[in-house]
């Protein structure tokens, strides 16, 4: 992360000093001219850098995480939209912390648990499975009816918003699925609602009983 950010910062000192050299080009002398291609050329192998680094570092990660793998929980500690939608994941692996903040499609609740998938030689390589949240005590779980208020899904993603009240409040959630299957907006769901954290819900058909 560190790599990417310095690139980054990198790549956009670049691009402001070129922009303060693109005057009049009849104005530019032989060595305005020649400092010009030269920050173009070097900001073009940045740039290539960058990109090449980034799918590397891509194809690095899948490597890993398509064989010798292994499974573990992860509580979400944190979380931020600020620029992007982030969540603060925390997992442990041979007694050891790893904290990891991969992008997400939805900003979950501090104290939620879910599945993560990690790679065995290299354990901070990881990749959460949102659409499986891991409920260790259910009494601390009431179900209840929520109502389905909108459904979004394509090759990527299948996100499930529902309604419901609680404790004379009402509340909103959306969870990710594998699959929406025959759930349409305002068909009655049974939800899990966590009793202490309201804010805390999921389709009771999440849950998978031992």
């Amino acid at each position: 992360m560190y790599i990417l950010s310095r690139y980054e910062n990198v790549i956009q000192y670049r691009c402001v000093q070129f922009k303060k050299m693109k005057i009049q080009k009849d104005n530019l002398t032989p060595k305005q001219k020649k400092s010009a291609y030269l920050s173009i050329f070097f900001l073009g192998i940045i740039i290539c850098g960058f990109f090449i680094y980034k799918q590397f570092d891509s194809n690095t990660r899948q490597n890993l995480l398509s064989e010798n793998t292994e499974t573990t929980f992860c509580e979400i500690i944190g979380n931020s939209t600020h620029k992007s939608t982030v969540n603060y994941l925390e997992y442990t692996v041979g007694g050891k912390k790893y904290e990891t903040r991969p992008l997400s499609s939805r900003v979950f609740n501090v104290g939620e648990f879910y599945s993560i998938k990690y790679s065995k030689l290299n354990p901070k390589i990881s990749e959460v499975n949102y659409t499986n949240p891991i409920i260790f005590d259910k009494n601390e779980f009431e179900t209840i009816n929520g109502i389905v208020t909108n459904t979004f899904e394509n090759e990527r993603l299948s996100v499930l918003s529902f309604s419901y009240k609680y404790g004379n409040k009402k509340f909103e959630r959306d969870v990710i699925l594998e699959k929406i299957g025959e759930l349409k907006k305002e068909n009655e769901i049974k939800i899990l609602v966590n009793r202490n954290n309201p804010k805390i819900s999921y389709l009771k058909e999440q849950i998978k009983t031992e």
